[in-house]
């Protein structure tokens, strides 16, 4: 293990800027997650840190080292990718012990026996040792990949969307013993993917990229109630995020949100009004999540309220999303599974206005980061 540091990094590919500018601190042990949509530049990344890509410009250094003239295979790290890459005639301990006979590397049998045993206990497939890549599951398959790569004992382990590709269930599975994988090795692990929910379930921190640029780094809660751009609260959360462009009055002493179309009307929270005065601004977009809204039963107050009609329902299992037509906008709410709710009926809605995010709606920055 090592801490992993990289300094304005940059990579170009002819005309296009696949990473641009990265400066990033990954501490010794930590297990950090890198997500964006594809061509975000998180693959390169990680190919710029094992040394496949060379970089236009920046350092990398891990373990206080710099590593940019350092050629891949003396770099000590290790890396997994999307496809599982086995070699078809090896069985299973073949595969596993591949890296540690490779060319240059020199290594006692004995030593070579005992990490395979050791890796393949952790991983629970001590059972299919002697077994072809053909005989086994799309879940064994990956753990095989991963046993690979960690066989080595690298200094810093780069998994490449290493569970995309396998169906929901086996998906879910696999993010629970990722996160058991973790807590058992503590190695310096950069983990990439454009799946929001292993992001947020597996990383001590996070990275948001965009078109190679970091758009925000921190705890993985911290990224979701204070986003820094409409971007990466767009891309934390399923229904995302409502967005509301809203005008700022004052009513009676009370600044309020007013909707261009006047159908919703928000109260601003003590805590964004400072900001919002800092800011002189006069239009933002109010960023509301679908868990902080609710159907209004009795009565309320105006404010934080409004009203519209069921544009659609859809119960998924164990909740269910309402999709409501609020004047020109259509509003995102979750709901418990045992209501129910007609097309076109009316409906009042209830805004938890002290969850509000607030973003520039010219700049689309967090008015709280501007």
């Amino acid at each position: 293990m090592a801490k992993l540091v990289l300094e304005h990094l940059t990579k170009d590919f002819g005309n296009v800027r696949a990473v641009n500018d990265v400066s990033l601190e990954v501490e010794d042990g930590e297990f950090l997650v890198i997500l964006g949509p594809s061509g975000a530049g998180k693959t390169t990344t990680l190919k710029l840190i094992a040394g496949v890509e060379r970089p236009t410009s920046g350092m990398i250094y891990i373990g206080g080292k710099p590593m940019n003239a350092i050629e891949p295979h003396h770099r000590n790290v290790a890396m997994a990718f999307e496809s599982y890459a086995l070699y078809p005639h090896y069985n299973v301990r073949d595969n596993l012990s591949f890296p540690l006979k490779a060319p240059g590397r020199k290594f006692a049998q004995q030593e070579i026996d005992r990490r395979v045993e050791e890796v393949a206990e952790l991983l629970n497939i001590h059972m299919l040792l002697d077994r072809l890549p053909r005989m086994l599951s799309n879940g064994q398959k990956q753990r095989v990949a991963l046993g690979r790569a960690m066989v080595r004992e690298p200094d810093v382990l780069l998994l490449d969307e290493p569970i995309s590709h396998l169906d929901a269930k086996l998906r879910h599975r696999m993010r629970t013993e990722f996160k058991a994988l973790e807590a058992a090795i503590r190695a310096t692990t950069i983990y990439v993917t454009h799946d929001y929910l292993e992001a947020m379930s597996l990383a001590d921190r996070l990275v948001v990229l965009k078109e190679g640029s970091i758009q925000q780094i921190g705890g993985p809660h911290e990224l979701f109630v204070n986003p820094a751009n409409v971007f990466v609260a767009q891309l934390l959360g399923h229904p995302q995020i409502n967005l509301v462009e809203c005008t700022l009055q004052r009513t009676n002493g009370v600044l309020e949100l007013i909707s261009t179309d006047g159908a919703i009307k928000l109260e601003v929270p003590e805590r964004l009004r400072g900001a919002l005065a800092d800011g002189k601004l006069d239009r933002v977009l109010a960023g509301i999540r679908p868990q902080h809204l609710g159907v209004a039963n009795g009565h309320h107050p105006a404010s934080n309220v409004c009203s519209g009609t069921v544009y659609v329902y859809e119960r998924l299992g164990t909740k269910g999303t309402l999709t409501a037509s609020v004047g020109a906008h259509r509003l995102d709410v979750l709901t418990s599974i045992e209501e129910s709710f007609v097309i076109d009926e009316p409906v009042s809605l209830t805004i938890d206005h002290t969850q509000l995010s607030l973003f520039d709606a010219q700049t689309h920055k967090n008015i709280l980061f501007n």
